[in-house]
């Protein structure tokens, strides 16, 4: 039986300190369904999992694989294990 996937794609969110930060989006996980219909789970090195309104991830810009490779790597360990990146490169 095949294990379901999870669709991910990394993201560049600006930062004040200029170095842009990466942060995995799943486009297919809502983040409280009942409440916010438009706000999906996101997940980044400091802060972990969190809402991401779909407006605010089609605002940014995609990350490369060079670029989201540590996030991917932590995302392994933290049981992410079937995941279908989304990212052109």
């Amino acid at each position: 039986m095949k294990q379901h996937e999870t669709k991910v794609i990394f993201l560049l969110e600006d930062t004040e300190a200029g170095e842009p930060d990466v942060i995995a989006f799943f486009p297919e996980m809502y983040y409280n369904k009942e409440m916010y219909k438009t706000t999906f789970t996101s997940y980044s090195h400091i802060g972990q999992h969190a809402g991401c309104h779909i407006d605010y991830a089609n605002s940014l810009k995609m990350a490369n694989k060079e670029q989201y490779n540590d996030l991917l790597k932590e995302l392994i360990g933290q049981g992410y294990d079937n995941l279908k990146i989304l990212n052109k490169s």
